[in-house]
């Protein structure tokens, strides 16, 4: 869903975009490296559970889901948020972690995952209203590990079989090279800690999910995460550029995106990956579908409509305000939220229906429909949009309230 990674010794990761200088990053990095964290008794926030805040409503949300008619949001200092339909009133879960979440999905009312920094994926099987960490980036780093081990393994078996047999190993040569490069990375994040951001996931049932993030990472599970594979070999991304977002359109239709225009599609669910010429070469934060049209959104404004010949066609539209999100409404039509407040209505062919600013140009990474209008989340935390535009704050409820909204 986000991504910005210049190759180098930087390993911080933000949902935003743009340069590495950008404020919206600078706000998100705020919210990654409190100021605590550089104070004596610093303890690691995979280990701190998330704090009980009145204005939890107002920090940064990344993420928005559906829970059968209810919603999740997830967002800074492992924030997630409880709401029904209305998306008015607000409870806080209980989180094992204070890590910033930035991606949230659920299959049914009950069991749902959530994703952030440091690699944690968590889990609930209650609604939202408690989670158990089931992953993050230490497990992740040493699942890499193995994974890389296995593929140098092959790699030295392949060339020896070629030398037994007298054959050309220029090829092959090669492959041990970078296999041994792989290793030699994959150690050096064991060594670094929990430096791999997931930054979003996505599930298709209850068993089969899949999770991505930076520097190329991605995981899928066959069994409700209780157990996750290392799966980046799957996909050609030999410089590890980040993986911004996984998108299931059907069942077995399923893509990702990422920096430099990296663009995979699957036909069987993420089992295999085919690569998809980008339309664009900058980093891609969004997939959707607007009618029987796929519409791709990149860095400034960029928006393409897949056609029925199978061609790219950008979509013309008045701003230049990156889009993080979408979802589609109930005519089949989509509706996009970006940085600087910027709302994009798409009609089922993909034309522009409507572009307007919201009041107060805050940044917006989730959108979900709740009645009569819009749910956003983004920089300015969680804010209800009517159909005419205006605008008002979702509230959080009194504790002594809490106890039952999640039932």
């Amino acid at each position: 869903m986000y991504s910005f990674r210049n190759h180098s010794d930087d390993r911080r990761c933000g949902r935003w975009g743009g340069s590495i200088t950008s404020g919206a990053l600078a706000l998100l990095v705020a919210a990654l490296w409190p100021v605590q964290s550089v104070q004596a008794g610093w303890t690691d926030p995979l280990d701190t559970p998330a704090e009980t805040a009145s204005l939890a409503n107002q920090a940064l949300v990344l993420d928005v889901a559906r829970r059968g008619d209810n919603l999740v949001a997830v967002g800074a200092y492992g924030n997630i948020l409880l709401s029904d339909k209305a998306g008015l009133q607000w409870q806080q879960a209980s989180v094992p972690v204070r890590v910033t979440l930035t991606s949230v999905a659920f299959v049914d009312e009950n069991h749902g995952w959530a994703c952030g920094h440091d690699g944690v994926i968590l889990a609930t099987a209650d609604g939202g209203a408690s989670w158990l960490r089931q992953f993050d980036g230490f497990l992740a780093n040493k699942a890499v590990v193995a994974a890389a081990e296995q593929q140098l393994a092959d790699a030295e078996a392949s060339l020896a079989e070629l030398e037994d047999n007298g054959d050309d190993t220029t090829d092959a040569e090669a492959l041990v090279e970078s296999a041994n490069f792989a290793l030699d990375d994959a150690r050096y994040d064991l060594q670094s800690g929990s430096t791999r951001p997931c930054l979003d996931i996505q599930f298709q049932d209850l068993n089969t999910g899949m999770a991505v993030g930076a520097y190329g990472s991605l995981f899928i599970t066959h069994n409700g995460g209780q157990t996750w594979e290392e799966a980046s070999s799957r996909i050609n991304n030999p410089d590890r550029f980040h993986l911004n977002f996984v998108r299931a359109i059907s069942a077995n239709e399923w893509w990702l995106g990422g920096e430099s225009g990296l663009l995979f599609r699957s036909s069987d669910a993420g089992e295999h990956w085919e690569a998809v010429e980008s339309p664009y070469e900058g980093s891609l934060f969004d997939l959707n579908r607007a009618g029987d049209y796929r519409i791709l959104a990149g860095l400034r404004g960029h928006l393409f409509r897949l056609d029925d010949s199978g061609e790219w066609q950008e979509i013309d539209h008045e701003g230049d305000q990156t889009f993080n999100a979408s979802t589609s409404l109930d005519d089949g039509s989509l509706l996009l939220v970006g940085n600087g407040g910027a709302l994009l209505h798409l009609g089922t062919d993909g034309s522009v229906q409507d572009e307007k600013t919201l009041a107060g140009s805050k940044s917006m990474a989730a959108v979900a429909v709740v009645n009569n209008g819009y749910l956003v989340a983004g920089e300015g935390g969680l804010v209800l949009v009517n159909p005419q535009g205006e605008t008002t704050d979702a509230r959080m409820m009194p504790v002594q309230e809490s106890a039952h909204a999640a039932q």
